[in-house]
């Protein structure tokens, strides 16, 4: 229940008695599950759910309307997604989220949803994290860098990337780097390359952005490049790079700025379209962080004129 302290004013939907009709729904509650995962067609949602294609249909108009749900179309489908709307409602968030834990069979579903992902990025894996990738440009990198013209002692690259560029160019100015990715293939290659380059003082990992496993107040400097838009929960992510960073640490995030490439999330496995800057200064401050720098930057390639980044330098209060 809410109580008469929520704040109407600072989450953006606002709980009625329709909204909660809604999520109290077993099927719509299991539905939102999923799209918590990641974003689905109807086809995938009936497939998971094993319900016809009328009834999926039904349900996620119902939480449309209700603001949880947004969708996007690509040709003749339509993906479904969480609202944006809905994940800067922590409070509301968090109720839905802990009813997840009442549904039965909430394991099983959670397996199929990873099931049918794993099938759509095997698509695209290698294709992510590069510096020549969209919005990765050059001119972002050296702006970025610019900011942190200082020595660290412990630094961490959450999701380093194919090749892990920003942690072997890390590993000249830190004393120890950490480079963390969620694909063994990505973390067995930067192996490869350290040894072949005879580097010593970066340590490759196989982690999630969300768990990381490093201890609190590990690090310096923790680097974000590239990487949040590729991540279910970008709070959370967030949660976890400020986590292990030290007080008055530095958090050096670059992402791309809100865009319409919709062929991206196919392309290169992209789950969020870009952020807009005030959606993420809003996730900062619920982690009781400050930004010290902020900055959109411009595409330099003509090709990629449409996607601009975000620059951000973080510190933990």
């Amino acid at each position: 229940m809410i109580n008469s302290n929520f704040n109407q004013n600072r989450e953006p939907i606002i709980p009625n008695m329709e909204l909660f009709g809604a999520i109290s729904d077993e099927m719509r509650l299991k539905i939102l599950l999923l799209l918590d995962q990641s974003e689905f067609t109807v086809n995938e949602i009936k497939d998971i759910l094993d319900i016809h294609q009328s009834n999926a249909s039904r349900h996620l108009a119902k939480l449309s309307q209700c603001g949880l749900v947004k969708d996007r179309r690509d040709g003749i489908k339509a993906y479904y997604r969480l609202s944006e709307e809905l994940y800067m409602s922590s409070r509301l968030l968090q109720i839905i989220r802990e009813a997840y834990d009442e549904l039965h069979d909430k394991d099983i579903l959670k397996c199929r949803a990873a099931q049918a992902l794993e099938e759509r990025t095997d698509k695209t894996k290698g294709q992510i994290h590069k510096l020549d990738q969209a919005g990765g440009s050059l001119k972002a990198q050296i702006s970025l860098f610019s900011k942190l013209m200082v020595p660290f002692e412990n630094a961490v690259d959450l999701g380093c990337g194919e090749g892990g560029d920003l942690s072997l160019m890390l590993a000249s100015r830190c004393k120890n780097v950490t480079a963390l990715d969620y694909d063994p293939k990505i973390i067995s290659g930067l192996q490869q390359v350290l040894q072949q380059k005879g580097i010593e003082n970066v340590t490759p990992k196989v982690a999630d952005m969300t768990q990381t496993g490093l201890p609190d107040n590990y690090a310096d400097l923790v680097l974000m490049s590239q990487v949040l838009h590729h991540a279910t929960d970008p709070r959370l992510a967030l949660k976890e790079a400020t986590r292990i960073l030290k007080p008055g640490g530095r958090l050096a995030l670059l992402d791309l700025a809100q865009h319409k490439e919709e062929s991206f999330r196919t392309t290169h496995g992209h789950i969020w379209l870009g952020f807009e800057r005030s959606q993420l200064e809003f996730f900062v401050k619920e982690l009781n962080c400050k930004v010290l720098e902020s900055e959109i930057i411009p595409s330099e390639n003509e090709v990629d004129k449409k996607l601009p980044v975000i620059c951000m330098i973080i510190t933990k209060e």
